[in-house]
């Protein structure tokens, strides 16, 4: 991507790297909050994920976050309501690098979900020259086509799975386990057989159709087992489960050391 296309301030080595199809590393966000897309960038994380489907929304805080995204080598995802169309290209407006769109269940949906993010005559994304993701006007619009990564998350998508994959401009599948599970009929039961066969099936589509896919890594899949089935966009955390173990944690040890330690009463 050009210096002059591109409204970041650093190369996106992290984005660069994911085409290539080199493993990713990213982070949910579901608080807006500047300060935590600060400290997933600083620690490292090569994505962020601002999540508009069960977390909060403020778009002011979202391009606020987006802003600092844009100055380190990380890439910014969104991941926007169940057919939400119209937030496609606005996100996109405000400089993400991908969309997350949930629950794509057909190859309508899918194809909806590309004219969403495609400008006219191909789609009906609304063109403007004054947006950020061109600068305000003052750069081109960036040729390189954003990730546009539909979420599979329901037994009705395991049908039409290869339709939706090889619909034009669907960059990658991203499996929902939460949602995939409990429409399989076993909730949570992440090592259940139907849960398993449908996982598989998702992989082995997106490999033959040679789309990126990732998930997040829980303990019944875990990160060395997703690589190996080349998956290479890992959501490692969200920003929500990484302060609540914190504080979990870090109360439990101040607690174990106060059984620990004999106090002198007074």
């Amino acid at each position: 991507m050009s210096e002059e296309g591109n409204v970041r301030g650093y190369s996106h080595s992290s984005l660069e790297r994911v085409r290539l199809r080199e493993p990713v590393f990213g982070i949910m966000q579901t608080l807006p909050l500047p300060t935590l897309t600060e400290l997933a960038v600083w620690s490292g994380y090569d994505f962020v994920i601002l999540d508009c489907e069960h977390g909060v929304v403020d778009e002011t805080a979202h391009v606020a976050c987006l802003q600092i995204i844009s100055n380190s080598s990380a890439f910014a995802a969104v991941r926007v309501r169940p057919k939400d169309f119209g937030s496609v290209g606005r996100y996109l407006d405000f400089g993400a690098d991908a969309i997350l769109l949930p629950d794509v269940q057909t190859p309508a949906d899918a194809v909806a979900f590309v004219s969403a993010a495609t400008c006219g005559p191909r789609g009906n994304r609304s063109s403007t020259r004054s947006a950020r993701s061109s600068r305000y006007g003052m750069a081109a619009r960036a040729e390189t086509a954003p990730l546009l990564l539909a979420m599979i998350e329901g037994n009705r998508a395991l049908r039409d799975l290869a339709a939706i994959a090889t619909t034009p401009g669907i960059s990658g599948f991203i499996i929902g386990p939460n949602d995939l599970s409990a429409d399989l009929g076993c909730p949570f039961e992440f090592s259940a057989p139907a849960y398993s066969a449908a996982v598989s099936k998702i992989e082995r589509t997106a490999a033959n159709a040679q789309l990126l896919i990732g998930t997040i890594s829980h303990p019944h899949y875990p990160t060395e087992r997703l690589l190996a089935a080349g998956h290479r966009l890992i959501i490692v955390s969200s920003d929500v489960a990484i302060i609540r173990d914190g504080c979990k944690s870090q109360l439990a040890a101040a607690r174990a050391a106060l059984a620990r330690t004999d106090i002198p009463r007074p």
